[in-house]
């Protein structure tokens, strides 16, 4: 009954929702409050990436205790094996289990587009919150989400505001959606205008990257410090913030930078009802998997087992997925789905995003690769496409490529047919020292067919220079997935021994991890 009532509301795009947060009884007056908060869990059960079954067992201590509004930061529907499968769903159902007060759109809640997000939106006994992004289709909110949310928390009111980060649209190539052009003022309108309606405390969640835009920090932590936020949360692992304490000042202003991690606030109410904060860190990892939530883990992975553990060939070489080994040099693992892209398109080139690779582990041969494998590393729905493009498009191309590598972005490309030689030192847009094909200097006007992602082709990750370009048809074409063609290649070839080759050089790093 919950579910259709919230679903209708939702519907209306009414801005207030009550719900029950704490299965034992909350005695009126009650003083003394917590906020549990996490984000980015793409893993089922994992000690790196967190754990459903363990996260809940957290959840029921804190709940024995007092009121819990346990808030998602959002970044959990991918990636992961699972989700190249079922596009999110199942986190959708272990977090219904865990009954989340709130889950706030994350930018990879995009990773399938915003269809896919509505669908989740709608299967979730929870809102969906983004409060600064529009569907251009509606001019209002995406389909099954809200742009704020009210709650009940004991005897008090919580508002909660969540926000996109600006790289979004681009990262993920969302077309449909719109985003504030100034997410602080915004939030500043929207945070008025709920402590105006008798809101008690004001909460905005973000998951993922707002390092790229540090002077956001600030004015998130003015909004803390004028009173009109009361709680900030945030959460980056590819940034300890703890290593960067002038990033952040107000205490309000509360960041995981680990995935096991779990922020809570306890939240004190005095006789004059003012509030004060006490903010610690717990970790799942200390507490015992929740039998129920960990029979549902095990459901999931049993019935993907016998098609995942199917071997699939031999490595006879040692390769590494870790964020350094893909986005910041040439990788084995890389050079081998390029490789892949460029002959089943038959193509004079080819390159992807290392954004595309995502286990981050390291493989030591001799192995076994599994169905499994391919597909942790390979999460994303894609196709291949194959274009004519322009030299001086592909030097802008890879311009784009290069231009955030200090970052380790996930725009830095991996390339077949290729040879780049770049200095990482320059100014972004200044680093291509010299672009080759088949041995030759790429020419602007010459036309090359290289073969990539629909991701790519369409313009995400910043390459927006390939927007406009019509596909080709091409002999062989078919609709399956880049993870297929990469498990046929390994299948055909029986073993493999992907290594580097010198396609990617960076004169300015003298020595490569």
């Amino acid at each position: 009954m919950f579910g259709k009532v919230f679903k209708s509301v939702r519907r209306l795009q009414v801005l207030s929702l009550t719900t029950a947060l704490l299965l034992s009884p909350i005695a009126f007056g009650q003083s003394e409050y917590f906020i549990v908060y996490v984000s980015e869990m793409t893993e089922m059960d994992s000690d790196t990436k967190g754990s459903y079954p363990k996260l809940a067992s957290l959840l029921n201590q804190y709940r024995s205790q007092s009121p819990v509004a346990f808030v998602s930061g959002g970044g959990n529907l991918a990636p992961s094996t699972l989700s190249s499968l079922d596009m999110g769903s199942h986190i959708i159902d272990l977090l219904n289990s865990l009954e989340p007060a709130a889950m706030v759109v994350g930018k990879r809640e995009f990773s399938f587009y915003e269809d896919q997000l509505s669908l989740r939106a709608y299967e979730a006994a929870f809102p969906f919150v983004t409060s600064n992004s529009i569907d251009t289709l509606t001019q209002g909110n995406l389909d099954g989400t809200v742009d704020q949310i009210v709650v009940e928390l004991g005897d008090l009111q919580l508002g909660i505001l969540g926000i996109l980060p600006p790289n979004t649209l681009e990262e993920y190539n969302v077309k449909r959606m719109v985003l504030a052009e100034n997410p602080v003022e915004l939030i500043r309108q929207k945070a008025e205008a709920l402590r105006a309606s008798g809101v008690d405390l004001i909460i905005m969640a973000y998951s993922c990257c707002y390092r790229d835009y540090l002077n956001r920090y600030a004015e998130f932590d003015e909004l803390l410090a004028s009173g009109v936020l009361d709680l900030a949360l945030g959460k980056d692992e590819h940034l300890l913030l703890t290593d960067n304490p002038e990033m952040m000042k107000h205490p309000n202003h509360i960041w995981i930078a680990k995935g096991d991690e779990v922020a809570i606030v306890r939240i004190h109410k005095d006789d004059h009802n003012r509030f004060s904060f006490i903010v610690s860190m717990d970790s799942m990892n200390s507490y015992e998997a929740d039998v129920t939530v960990l029979d549902q883990v095990d459901d999931y992975n049993r019935r993907l087992d016998s098609l995942l553990s199917e071997p699939l060939g031999r490595l006879n070489t040692d390769f590494s997925t870790l964020l350094p080994n893909t986005r910041t040099q040439e990788n084995p693992f890389g050079n081998f789905i390029a490789d892949v892209l460029r002959n089943h398109a038959n193509a004079d080139i080819a390159f992807f995003n290392s954004g595309f690779i995502r286990a981050e582990r390291n493989y030591v041969a001799p192995l076994e690769l599994t169905r499994r494998d391919i597909l942790a590393e390979l999460p994303f729905r894609d196709h291949v496409v194959l274009l004519e493009v322009t030299g001086a498009q592909l030097l802008a191309a890879m311009e784009n490529s290069l231009s955030q590598i200090e970052d380790m972005k996930g725009r830095y490309l991996q390339v077949s047919g290729m040879e780049v030689v770049y200095d990482s030192s320059q100014d972004p847009g200044k680093r291509v020292i010299a672009l080759n094909v088949r041995g030759q200097a790429v020419q602007d006007n010459q036309i090359y067919r290289l073969a990539t992602r629909q991701f790519i082709a369409n313009g995400g990750d910043g390459f927006d220079m390939f927007i406009g370009v019509k596909p080709m048809v091409y002999e062989g074409q078919m609709t399956r997935l880049v993870s297929d063609l990469v498990i046929d290649a390994i299948q055909v070839a029986k073993s493999i021994a992907p290594k580097i080759e010198g396609r990617l050089q960076d004169v300015a790093q003298v020595e490569r991890p």
